[in-house]
């Protein structure tokens, strides 16, 4: 795109926004974050593309009915089998022990599994015990599905035969986490430039026994720092780092998911349109990605209401934060309130027993 092309992009946009009250309400909001009015700015003037990774864009480009063959396609990569989307769940909230968890987009396959897909900014927040919180919560979801669905009448029998809901009826449970900001604990000690995690139970004695929870863990910031350059030379053989067979069933993985992992994943990590114009010369089938991206500079107002909804949430995510590590402050604050209590409880007597031993012998 031309410089000239640009300016009038975002002059035209920034006159739609001010004859329009609801979106200059929008961009004033908005403009209370210089990063995010900077990003919004820059998106308009063809300088950064949309950040995908935030909710409202992610939904948009991966839509379950207008894409469905991507986000088909994105899962398939991930989880190195082929599956076909067949429903996407309402974001709501989840209840697990009290706990409200809330999922970025939760899907059913077309084999009965489920897969949340979640995308984390930074992996502290983000610790094992919520991710096996998140999988428990898909495998009791599947559970309530089967046996809401018998007890509606919607199945005239589980898939072993019998009337009744089985265990048997349950299938696969994926949690597939995106971290923009790895932390210590998903850097590979066998080599650091490992990027992505997978998960499944394995026992000492070696017994087959399939457990319902994977795991699929990419750390974005370790493959853009080790792999995305060589990408976007052109060198996108596949490497040890990029597929790891011990982890998967080959005779289910195709060179094309393989090879869809690493477009996906360089488009998550790409920043600029030039960066997307780059990989679409190595992977032609984003031209459809540019292209829902490039149709949100006709519609600058939706856009604007795009970007103030990923603000809100991560105020709303940042306050939550807050509050629990408050919480996690407070809670260390007390224990160690208690333990100079009991310290200093603990002098006392002595100090008393010391003065009763000293009174003893002076008399």
């Amino acid at each position: 795109m031309e410089d000239k092309e640009k300016k009038n992009y975002y002059d035209t946009a920034m006159h739609q926004i001010n004859g329009d009250s609801l979106c200059l309400s929008a961009y004033e909001y908005l403009k209370n974050n210089a990063e995010w009015i900077g990003r919004y700015e820059d998106f308009l003037k063809g300088k950064r593309s949309l950040p995908l990774l935030y909710d409202p864009f992610f939904k948009k480009i991966f839509n379950p009915v207008e894409r469905e063959d991507r986000l088909s396609e994105l899962v398939s990569c991930l989880l190195g089998q082929k599956v076909t989307v067949l429903e996407v769940f309402p974001n709501e909230d989840s209840q697990f022990l009290g706990v409200m968890i809330i999922m970025d987009m939760v899907v059913m396959m077309a084999d009965g599994s489920i897969a949340n897909i979640e995308i984390q900014k930074i992996s502290y927040d983000f610790p094992a015990e919520r991710i096996s919180c998140y999988s428990a919560d898909l495998v009791l979801r599947q559970y309530k599905m089967i046996t809401g669905k018998n007890q509606a009448g919607k199945h005239n029998s589980s898939m072993n035969g019998s009337s009744k809901p089985s265990y048997k009826d349950m299938r696969k449970v994926h949690t597939i986490i995106l971290f923009e900001d790895s932390n210590k604990s998903l850097i590979s000690d066998m080599d650091k430039a490992l990027y992505f995690h997978v998960g499944k139970t394995r026992f000492n004695t070696g017994v087959k026994i399939e457990l319902l929870q994977d795991f699929v863990l990419v750390s974005l910031d370790t493959f853009r720092k080790y792999r995305y350059s060589d990408i976007r030379e052109g060198c996108t053989e596949i490497t040890d780092y990029d597929y790891d067979s011990s982890q998967y069933n080959d005779e289910l993985v195709s060179e094309k998911m393989k090879r869809d992992r690493l477009k996906f994943l360089s488009l998550f990590v790409a920043e600029t349109p030039q960066e997307i114009d780059r990989l679409i010369e190595i992977f032609p089938d984003l031209e459809s990605v540019r292209q829902d991206i490039n149709e949100y500079l006709e519609r600058p107002g939706e856009v604007l209401s795009m970007f103030s909804e990923a603000l809100r949430i991560l105020d709303r995510n940042t306050a939550e934060l807050m509050v629990d590590r408050m919480k996690d402050e407070m809670e260390t604050l007390k224990a160690q309130n208690e333990e100079l209590k009991s310290s200093s409880e603990e002098k006392d007597a002595e100090i008393a027993r010391l003065k009763k031993l000293l009174e003893e012998q002076n008399k």
